[in-house]
């Protein structure tokens, strides 16, 4: 259609002229001069023993490791980076803390982690606004007046002041606390990774899934009534990382392992501490003690019987060393 468009029916249409026409086309179209944009995560989810292979290993192994992701978090001796946490709190704010909470942490956690005082204040405005309700009288005594902006000595209250009020705002389930739900869940912080890019999979035949709600083979009985909620390019990263969701899944996963167990590293380097005190004075403390205490062990018993021949004769045979019998090694002189 292009050479006809052109005007070039009736020129030459061998294979290699119309292979030459077309990459000369791709050379003069726009898009010719744009790169591939730099991915910095990458999800394989192909092949054994990692991968999906069927849906047998999906209910066997659900919320497992599946993708080759790579956390610097898990390594032994590594602690959480501050930049994903900084990238992982955004993705909280904007995807997460709409139907979320995490009630059993405060935002200051992040205060010398990620962020300095001032700039996680000046981050609370994104958030949802909050209400005596979350915190003592359940939504009782409610006035709306009483709403204000979080601080952050506040705890990560969910947007909803009571278990109905959640229920009423999303298809009858409650969005659960995500404090520990990465030390609680199967996959620990893969959990919420694979549950987040995990959208893309056809249920199995004969699975019917119910209107309002999604197939996840990573969710529990994989039906999920959350949507997907990461899409390429949502927010922007301050520090131009590209906001892929694989990449936002990762930064999000990592924050919600540090709100579950952040002191963990700090627990690491103590016990560390502790046994490498332990297992050197432990030993020296011995000796040095050994050394005054074996004088409290100078005593000696003597059960001998008369009717044999006396001490003389049992000595020789309790105390033997030699198979002759002797005065070896001055025993007796």
């Amino acid at each position: 259609e292009f050479l006809n468009n052109q005007g070039m029916e009736n020129k030459e249409t061998s294979p290699s002229f119309l292979v030459n026409s077309i990459q000369k086309l791709i050379r003069s179209s726009p898009l010719a001069d744009t790169k591939s944009a730099d991915a910095w995560l990458f999800r394989d989810d192909i092949g054994a023993p990692n991968g999906i292979k069927g849906y047998e290993e999906q209910v066997n192994s659900v919320g497992m490791h599946h993708g080759h992701s790579h956390w610097p978090s898990e390594i032994t001796w590594n602690t959480y980076n501050s930049a994903t946490l900084r990238r992982g709190f955004k993705v909280w704010q904007r995807a997460c803390q709409g139907c979320h909470g995490a009630n059993h942490q405060k935002y200051d956690l992040l205060v010398g982690k990620g962020f300095d005082t001032r700039e996680l204040a000046s981050k609370m405005v994104y958030l949802p606004k909050i209400h005596p309700g979350h915190q003592k009288y359940k939504g009782d005594y409610f006035q709306e007046w009483d709403f204000r902006q979080r601080v952050i000595h506040d705890r990560m209250w969910a947007p909803y002041m009571t278990m109905h009020q959640a229920k009423n705002a999303n298809l009858g389930v409650w969005p659960p606390d995500l404090s520990k739900a990465l030390n609680n869940n199967p996959g620990l912080i893969n959990y919420s990774y694979n549950l987040l890019t995990g959208y893309h999979y056809n249920p199995p035949f004969g699975l019917d899934v119910p209107e309002g709600r999604h197939f996840n083979p990573y969710y529990d009985h994989m039906i999920i009534a959350m949507p997907p909620q990461l899409h390429d390019g949502m927010i922007e990263y301050d520090d131009g990382t590209p906001s892929s969701a694989p990449q936002m899944a990762h930064d999000v996963s990592e924050y919600l392992k540090f709100v579950c167990t952040s002191k963990n590293p700090d627990a690491k380097v103590m016990l560390s501490m502790i046994l490498f005190i332990s297992f050197t004075f432990y030993p020296i403390s011995y000796f040095f003690t050994k050394y005054h205490y074996v004088n409290c062990y100078s005593h000696r018993f003597e059960v001998y019987a008369v009717k044999n021949g006396g001490y003389k004769k049992f000595r020789e045979r309790a105390f033997k060393t030699h198979k002759l019998p002797g005065n070896w090694m001055g025993a007796y002189s």
